[in-house]
């Protein structure tokens, strides 16, 4: 017995035929005449695209050395002497 059953004949109304993937997967699960478990599956593969990884939005630890590393002289008595080493 299968998992899931898929519907051999869909229908495709003119609404959905000009959309894009997104859209229809929001309309998906906006939709509620749709089951619970189409609209959770819906929700699952739209969400990458509406909401960013954690990690594409934090800084990795080789770009937190790299700003520590130019902001390191700044405020200190030493730091015009970097100006100018940066300078050259």
């Amino acid at each position: 017995m299968p998992r899931f059953t898929i519907d051999p004949s869909p229908t495709i109304t003119d609404q959905t035929k000009n959309m894009m993937p997104l859209d229809y997967m929001l309309s998906v699960i906006r939709d509620v005449s749709a089951t619970k478990t189409r609209r959770d599956r819906m929700a699952a593969l739209a969400a990458p695209y509406c909401h960013p990884k954690i990690a594409d939005i934090t800084k990795g630890k080789k770009d937190q050395r790299e700003e520590a590393a130019e902001t390191a002289g700044v405020g200190t008595p030493w730091a015009s002497v970097l100006e100018e080493i940066r300078a050259n």
